[in-house]
């Protein structure tokens, strides 16, 4: 018997049935930047596994580096020649103000085709909130479900606003009918995408994982079972015929595919007439390696701007 929608990927860039979300295709490209808002989340998954460095309140990067200023945003989106961005955390709720002036910062220097995605647990959310971002820009929301309570917000928000709405979720081991479950429940919605992150190990959260009797994969970073169980979440949302996407992001997709095309499309942007740029994005000058960061790059761009 013949699917409709054939399940594309392969095991680095992940697995997905049906489209992908518009963020996620920017993502493989490597032309999207990512911006951490705060490490402040309120939540606290045994599974989160962000550094120790980025889990304060003042925690403020894009992509690998510490900014101190908003403004610092259009340098490196500048030399990324972005098409868009990723707000995330923490909880970037928990910095509503810092998101909606970083919303109106993008869009005023890039316009409005540059699209900027959210991700958030709805913790602090309100409606209100959530459609004055809607109004301003915002292009993509993704939830983090942990409670029976933001399916609310995503119902909210499928109903009552023009942003593309999904639900991006880690997948847990042993946890394969819960995932089912908010497969079914996004469907009927009309949540336009699931994606399913694969369940990744950290210096963090390492020890919670391991109490919990998951197993690491040789690759140290991620958690034995994890895409095996998406996998067969493709296959019975396939087998059913889901109107609902469902993408399966593995962790080396994240750790090295995407980091690595941004960085070579920075290094790109920066590199001097006779300098050569290495397959992991590194210039190559005077036979010195150099890494393509903001101090090296932005006064290139600025300079180009103004002349």
């Amino acid at each position: 018997m013949g699917f409709a929608h054939s399940i594309i990927g392969n095991e680095v860039i992940g697995y997905w049935y049906k489209e992908l979300p518009n963020g996620c295709k920017l993502c493989m490209k490597g032309s999207k930047i990512v911006i951490f808002v705060t490490g402040v989340c309120g939540i606290d998954c045994y599974y989160c596994p962000i550094s120790r460095e980025r889990r304060l309140f003042g925690a403020f990067y894009v992509d690998e580096e510490k900014v101190d200023n908003a403004t610092t945003i259009l340098d490196e989106a500048s030399i990324v020649r972005a098409e868009g961005a990723s707000i995330t955390g923490g909880e970037p709720m928990q910095r509503y103000d810092l998101v909606v002036n970083i919303i109106h910062l993008l869009k005023d220097a890039f316009g409005q085709k540059f699209h900027i995605h959210l991700y958030t647990s709805g913790f602090g959310a309100t409606r209100n909130a959530i459609k004055y971002l809607d109004k301003i820009g915002l292009d993509e929301i993704r939830f983090h479900i942990v409670s029976e309570s933001v399916w609310k917000l995503v119902e909210y928000s499928v109903k009552e606003t023009s942003m593309d709405v999904g639900i991006e979720i880690p997948v847990i081991p042993g946890e394969e009918d819960n995932v089912w479950e908010t497969i079914l429940k996004a469907n009927s919605i009309g949540v336009k995408f699931v994606n399913l992150n694969e369940m990744e190990v950290s210096e963090t959260n390492v020890e919670r994982v391991l109490f919990r009797g998951f197993k690491i994969r040789e690759n140290g970073r991620s958690v034995v079972g994890s895409a095996e169980t998406a996998k067969n979440i493709l296959i019975r949302a396939q087998q059913h015929g889901i109107n609902t996407s469902i993408h399966f992001c593995t962790v080396q997709f994240k750790d090295f595919v995407q980091q690595r095309a941004r960085t070579i499309r920075k290094a790109r942007t920066c590199m001097n007439v006779g300098d050569e740029v290495t397959e992991d994005g590194m210039i190559i000058r005077e036979g010195v390696e150099m890494e393509p960061r903001l101090s090296l790059c932005a006064p290139i761009i600025r300079k180009s701007l103004f002349a």
